[in-house]
């Protein structure tokens, strides 16, 4: 990632900080969105960095010889708690901590339920090894 994408994300973020602290007395339905426009803009810029990175661990993972299907769940985990980690400070952002505290719960549990086919290889490769 170049040195001019993290410079406009950080521009991005002290603008929509800046807005948002300003607004956020009089209008703060505003302010949520101005915090979810900035969400919205960052991803933008990221998407290239990411698809490329999605390139080079396919690539690496093809030279290794390994299974893409045993990386997938943890792939998987980390974006779940990304989005959730995300959506749970909006819900904060705006004064909703029980709302906050629920969907990180409900993030717990969707990330448990990726983990469960790998789980599942794991135990059948350890039951191979058995008597």
């Amino acid at each position: 990632m170049s040195g001019g994408i993290l410079l406009r994300m950080l521009l991005i973020t002290v603008a929509a900080l800046c807005c948002s602290q300003l607004i956020r007395g009089k209008t703060p339905a505003l302010a949520l969105l101005i915090s979810l426009a900035a969400i919205l803009a960052l991803l933008k810029l990221l998407m290239p960095g990411l698809q490329a990175g999605r390139q080079a661990i396919q690539g690496l993972l093809a030279q290794t010889g390994l299974e893409s299907d045993l990386f997938l769940p943890l792939f998987k985990i980390l974006a779940i708690t990304q989005v959730t980690h995300i959506a749970a400070e909006l819900c904060r952002d705006a004064g909703e901590r029980a709302i906050a505290a629920k969907l990180e719960l409900c993030g717990a549990a969707a990330a448990l339920l990726c983990v469960l086919p790998l789980a599942q290889q794991a135990l059948n490769m350890i039951g191979a090894f058995g008597p």
